[in-house]
């Protein structure tokens, strides 16, 4: 159960231009972008090459970084992610503070995040079931809208809106605090862009057979194996055609080629995902503009990513805030108990 609020918070919402005020390049032309590697992160990048002109020229898994040779990470926006520097410029929605009443000294890093779950000061330690439970294409689109830059969306939108990050699950698996973050955003009223996703006239069934059509469209795209030094390694790879794949398990690089001193995503990956992009965009009655999309060309960064399972310790305020002191990149607290953070090392993003 969610905690007791007052009428005040109940009642609250968003102020989208106080936000672009603070952060007046969320709303800038001609930006670039660095994506998370799944459907959120295509979404985000969809929204913005298609209406703001801005390129994609990177992702980042958490374990590994492509990007454009030639840029560095503070001339891009990290589009769905919680970057941890206060030098490089990105929107999150992950839970990133433990104890909001044992605040990490380093906590300005976040300064040029757009983080959902600080706006709400939210942490784990007391609103773990209160975290932003959608993706951030939710929150962007409120962002473009409120700025006149987009005004309304197809009708087959819902499918892509409902199946990125689990937010049909989420409605009914974690229905309290969604309704208490769909007023927080404003998509209750009839005039936000979202009303008619989450508020339309759809029935269980309707909605039920449109998720199931969208999840076997996402299967047709699922990864028949992976590509290792040019070398293709069959293996099926359920639920993954939604998933650019730029490292393994253990953090090596896959699916990548070498082109002297570059790297690009090798053809049959990078056309297996194009082609899952294009269903997106197709959904949300955009277009794919491939020539703001970067597939090669890349140099890689290569981190370390752990979580306190891997530390033998459980994760509390001591122990997050000795973390902090080792200024991890990014993080996500994925339990009461654990959190996965990335360390940049042995790379470096200012190298």
């Amino acid at each position: 159960m969610l905690r007791d609020q007052d009428t005040s918070e109940n009642n609250r919402q968003i102020d989208y231009c106080s936000i672009i005020e603070q952060y007046p390049w969320i709303v800038e032309r001609e930006n670039n972008a660095i994506l998370s590697p799944d459907s959120d992160g295509f979404l985000c990048g969809l929204a913005y090459s298609y209406l703001l002109n801005w390129r994609i020229v990177g992702y980042y898994d958490g374990k590994n970084l492509i990007l454009e040779n030639g840029l560095s990470a503070n001339q891009c926006v990290f589009l769905d992610m919680d970057i941890f520097r206060n030098i490089l410029r990105s929107v999150g929605h992950h839970m990133v503070l433990y104890n909001k009443n044992r605040i990490p000294e380093n906590w300005d890093q976040y300064s040029n995040c757009i983080q959902l779950n600080n706006i709400r000061n939210f942490d784990a330690q007391h609103d773990f079931q209160r975290k932003y439970p959608f993706g951030t294409i939710h929150f962007l689109l409120g962002i473009l809208q409120s700025q006149k830059i987009i005004d309304t969306l197809s009708n087959s939108s819902i499918w892509a809106l409902l199946f990125t990050d689990g937010v049909w699950n989420n409605l009914f698996g974690y229905t309290e605090n969604c309704l208490d973050w769909l007023n927080f955003l404003g998509v209750i009223n009839s005039t936000h862009i979202l009303n008619p996703v989450f508020c339309g006239n759809h029935t269980i069934y309707d909605v039920m057979d449109g998720i199931n059509c969208f999840l076997r469209m996402r299967d047709s795209y699922n990864a028949t194996g992976q590509y290792v030094n040019g070398t293709f390694i069959s293996g099926a790879r359920r639920r993954t055609g939604d998933k650019l794949r730029i490292s393994d398990t253990s953090g090596d690089p896959i699916n990548l080629v070498q082109d002297g001193d570059t790297f690009h995503i090798h053809e049959n990956e990078a056309s297996r995902i194009t082609n899952f992009i294009g269903q997106l965009a197709k959904h949300m009655g955009w277009n794919y503009v491939n020539e703001n999309w970067c597939w090669a060309g890349f140099r890689i960064f290569q981190f370390t990513k752990s979580d306190f399972n891997r530390r033998e310790g459980n994760l509390n305020t001591s122990n997050f805030n000795t973390l902090l002191q080792e200024n991890p990149l990014s993080w996500a607290i994925t339990s009461s108990l654990n959190m996965e953070f990335t360390l940049e090392m042995p790379d470096s993003l200012q190298e």
